[in-house]
């Protein structure tokens, strides 16, 4: 089993238009047939004009063969492809192991969720992966290392009730990664994200 990350970032105004088509053309067309979609998110902080998928594949194998069969149906190629490409500036996708499997997050929604990459040291990332998933912090729900794409990262997702409770534990205090773990850390990048309607996580 593998996860997939997919980051895509758009051109600004087009968020409205990309949520969209991803629900009412992609979502449909893909099914689970073409990979089990895990969270769709929009990004609220951080990268503002981005958003994340997160899709599961039984192996690198399956997930090349449904791509094929995917970027073969018109409906793929001729009213989402062309329909998102003038939206987006780039993609980046990471390939990752998980180290902490994806839960549901164990208080009802809806939620605001977050996502943390942690570049590292080169092979330091089952370190910290490991010490995070060990010493989960409120609200963890997956923690991955990068086995392709951007490498030497850990992803770390969190599910918060509001705002104001991910602000209320700052990441610098006693309690916080970058203080836990700086002798690890190379630079921490994170974003607070709204699931998006067709998000199995809401």
């Amino acid at each position: 089993m593998i996860d997939e990350l997919r980051i895509y970032t758009l051109r600004p105004g087009g968020m409205a238009r990309y949520l969209d088509l991803a629900e009412t053309v992609a979502v449909p067309v893909r099914g689970d047939r073409h990979g089990q979609l895990l969270g769709f998110w929009a990004n609220e902080v951080g990268a503002a004009n981005a958003v994340v998928n997160l899709w599961r594949h039984k192996s690198l194998e399956s997930r090349q063969a449904v791509r094929g069969t995917l970027e073969a149906l018109p409906a793929w190629r001729e009213k989402y492809l062309a329909g998102v490409r003038p939206l987006m500036l780039r993609q980046v996708v990471r390939f990752l192991d998980p180290v902490q499997p994806l839960s549901v997050p164990a208080t009802p929604g809806p939620h605001v969720y977050e996502q943390r990459l942690f570049q590292v040291r080169p092979g330091e990332g089952g370190r910290l992966a490991e010490a995070l998933a060990r010493q989960a912090e409120p609200g963890q729900i997956a923690v991955w290392t990068t086995f392709a794409g951007p490498i030497n990262e850990v992803v770390q997702l969190l599910a918060h009730a509001d705002p104001a409770a991910r602000l209320a534990r700052s990441l610098h205090g006693q309690d916080g990664p970058l203080a836990r773990h700086a002798e690890l850390i190379q630079e921490l990048e994170t974003s607070l994200m709204l699931p998006a309607p067709h998000s199995p996580l809401g």
